[in-house]
C-alpha cells in the first residue's frame, strides 16, 4: 500500500492559468504537518505527491493547480467530496451538503471557521491565524476517510468509489485542455443569425400590422397570432409547432435565432481565457444523480443540436485534429443486457437496426417494409420507454420532429413496444416498484441511488421513472469514467488534450501523427469498459476524425 498524504492548497483564485498558489499544506499518517509558502518549485516533493495516496476535499481543484503550475500530477486519490456524493445515493448531487464544512460538522462535529479563507496572498507572511486555519484543514480529513470508509465498505460501493477516483485526474486533464475556438467563425454565425432574426422579424411586423408587436411578450405575441386566426393557446415551442404556415415559419426562424444569439454566439467571447486563449469549461464529475457529468461556464454539454453549423466554432489547432468518439445506442443496449431481452439481444449481435426492428413489430409488418416515418415514430419509443415516457411524451417528441399522430395510435404505439419485448416490460416494472417499495435501486455496477419517501402519488411517480432510468443512465456514466481514466493513462503523456465529454461521447484533440493511433486506443478502450458489463452484446464506439468537433 502507498503511504498516504492529506492535502490541501490556498490560492488568490479559482483559475490556475491566471492565479497562483500561495500555501501547499501536506500532512502524513503521523499527523505531522507541512505548509509551504510561495512555491516556486515542488520538486523536493513531486516523486511523493505522484507515488502517495493523496486525500483531500475536492482534489480537482488541487490537482489543476499543481498540474498545471509545478507539472505534479497526482494518480491516485481520495476525494471526501465525491465519496459524500456517493454515500448518499446521489442525493447531494449538485446540491450543497458535501462541503468540507458539513462533512466536518457531521463526521467529527467540529464547526470550521472560513473566515480566514480569503486572506492569503503572494509575498505576505502567513499569520499565525492563518497557519492555523491552513493546518485545521487536513485535521478532519483522516476521521472523514475512514467514516465514510466504513459506510462505504457496509454499502457495498468499493467499486463505484473506485471508478470515481481513478477518474479524478481524467477531469484535471479535460479541464486543463481547453477546447479551442474559432472566433472568426463565431462572428460569421452570429451575422448569419442576426440576418435571419431580423428578417424574420421584418416578415412578421408586415403581417401583425398596424398594430405594433412585442414577439418577445408571450401575451402580445399570442393575441397577434389569434389575431391572424392562428389559434394557439400559448406561444410555447411545443404549442407554436401544432400549427403551420409562414408566419409559424418566421416565427420559429426568429426565435430559433434568438435563442442561439442570446444563449451562445454573443456569450462565447466571455470564457475565453486570456493566457491559453481557449474555453475551459467547469465540468461537475458527480454533477447528476445519476452520476454523469454536468458542465458549466459555459456547458460544453448542451451545445446547439439541430443547428449542426454551430460545432464547427471548436476547431483543431494547426497541426492537430479532433477525434469524437461516441457509444453506438449504448443506453438501448444497457437496457437489453440488464433485462435480458432475446430480442435486444439478438438484434444487436446481428447487426439488425432496432428502431426498424421495433416499428415492424409495433405495426406487424415484415422488418423490409418499414417507412421511413414508421421508424420515426419507432426511435423516439426506444429511447424514451425507460424515461417513463407516455403518450403526452410521444406525441410531443414527435411534433417537433414534424410528424402528427393522435393520443389513440400514440397509445397503441407504445403499448406495442411493451408488447414487442416483453423482458425489457417486466425489467422496467420490476424495478420500479423496487424502488417505491426500498426507496433505492443500484445499476450493475453497483452504484446506489436513493429516494426520499414519497408524499404524494405524483412523488411516487417521479421514484417509479427514476427507477427506470437512473440505473441505465448511470451505468453508461459509469462505462464513461472507467474508458476516460484508461484513455488518460495512454494518451495525456504523449501530449494528446481531451476537450470534452458529453454523457456517452469522448473528444479529444489530437497531434496530426498521433491521430491513427489515438483513433485505436480511444475505440478500443470505450469498447473494453463496456464489455465489462455488455456481456451477451456487442458494444460499440464509433470514432469521427475532423478539423473539427463533428458529430
Amino acid at each position: 500500500m502507498p503511504p498516504t498524504l492529506y492535502l490541501d492548497i490556498e490560492t488568490t483564485g479559482l483559475d490556475p492559468y491566471t492565479c497562483e498558489l500561495v500555501t501547499i499544506q501536506i500532512m502524513n499518517e503521523a499527523r505531522k504537518s507541512l505548509i509551504i509558502k510561495d512555491p516556486t518549485s515542488l520538486n523536493n516533493i513531486k516523486p511523493q505527491l505522484e507515488k502517495s495516496l493523496i486525500v483531500g476535499q475536492n482534489l480537482k481543484f488541487d490537482s489543476k493547480f499543481l498540474k498545471y503550475r509545478y507539472g505534479i500530477t497526482l494518480y491516485n486519490v481520495y476525494d471526501t467530496y465525491l465519496a459524500e456524493i456517493a454515500i448518499s445515493g446521489g442525493q447531494l448531487a449538485g446540491r450543497k451538503g458535501a462541503s468540507l464544512k458539513d462533512l466536518a460538522l457531521k463526521y467529527c462535529n467540529v464547526e470550521m471557521d472560513k473566515t480566514e479563507q480569503c486572506g492569503f496572498k503572494i509575498g505576505v507572511p502567513l499569520t499565525e491565524e492563518q497557519k492555523q486555519y491552513a493546518v485545521n484543514d487536513l485535521k478532519c480529513l483522516p476521521e472523514i476517510m475512514r467514516q465514510q470508509q466504513e459506510k462505504i465498505k457496509l454499502l457495498g460501493l468499493e467499486r463505484v468509489i473506485e471508478t470515481e477516483m481513478k477518474a479524478v485526474p481524467a477531469v484535471v486533464w479535460l479541464e486543463l485542455s481547453g477546447m479551442n475556438i474559432n472566433k472568426d467563425k463565431v462572428e460569421e454565425i452570429k451575422k448569419k443569425l442576426e440576418i435571419q432574426r431580423d428578417t424574420a422579424k421584418e416578415y412578421l411586423d408586415k403581417q401583425f400590422a398596424p398594430f405594433d408587436v412585442n414577439i418577445n411578450s408571450p401575451a402580445q405575441l399570442k393575441a397577434a397570432l389569434n389575431r391572424l386566426e392562428i389559434p394557439v393557446k400559448n406561444t410555447s415551442t411545443e404549442e407554436i409547432s401544432k400549427h403551420t404556415g409562414k408566419v409559424i415559419e418566421a416565427l420559429k426562424e426568429y426565435k430559433e435565432a434568438s435563442k442561439l444569439l442570446s444563449t451562445y454566439a454573443n456569450k462565447m467571447s466571455e470564457y475565453i481565457n486570456p493566457v491559453s486563449g481557449r474555453i475551459h469549461s467547469n465540468f461537475n464529475q458527480y454533477g447528476a444523480k445519476s452520476g454523469r457529468f454536468t458542465s458549466s461556464k459555459p456547458n460544453l454539454q448542451q451545445q446547439p443540436s439541430k443547428f449542426t453549423e454551430w460545432r464547427s466554432i471548436y476547431t483543431a489547432t494547426p497541426g492537430n485534429k479532433i477525434i469524437s468518439a461516441d457509444y453506438s445506442q449504448i443506453e438501448l443496449r444497457i437496457i437489453g443486457q440488464v433485462s435480458h431481452d432475446k430480442e435486444f439481444i439478438t438484434a444487436y449481435n446481428n447487426n439488425v437496426d432496432l428502431h426498424t426492428l421495433t416499428a415492424s413489430k409495433i405495426y406487424h409488418i415484415p422488418i423490409d417494409k418499414v417507412t421511413k416515418q414508421q421508424r420515426s415514430i419507432a426511435k423516439p419509443v426506444n429511447f424514451g420507454i425507460a424515461y417513463g415516457m407516455w403518450t403526452p411524451g410521444l406525441i410531443s417528441g414527435l411534433q417537433k420532429v414534424g410528424i402528427t399522430i393522435g393520443t389513440e395510435e400514440a397509445e397503441k404505439t407504445i403499448r406495442g413496444f411493451y408488447k414487442a419485448y416483453p423482458s425489457v416490460s417486466k425489467y422496467l416494472w420490476d424495478i420500479s416498484e423496487e424502488g417505491v417499495k426500498a426507496l433505492s435501486v443500484r445499476n450493475k455496477a453497483g452504484r446506489l441511488f436513493k429516494f426520499s419517501k414519497p408524499a404524494s402519488e405524483f412523488e411516487k411517480g417521479s421514484i417509479k421513472r427514476e427507477s427506470k432510468n437512473l440505473p441505465i443512465q448511470s451505468l453508461c456514466a459509469d462505462i464513461v469514467k472507467v474508458a476516460m481514466a484508461n484513455i488518460f493513462m495512454k494518451l495525456e503523456p504523449k501530449g494528446v488534450k481531451f476537450v470534452n465529454t458529453i454523457h456517452d461521447e469522448l473528444v479529444y484533440e489530437v497531434p496530426d501523427a498521433l491521430v491513427d493511433e489515438a483513433a485505436n486506443i480511444i475505440k478500443d478502450e470505450m469498447e473494453k469498459a463496456g464489455k465489462v458489463y455488455l456481456t451477451d452484446l456487442p458494444c460499440v464506439a464509433e470514432v469521427t476524425i475532423a478539423d473539427y468537433w463533428r458529430k
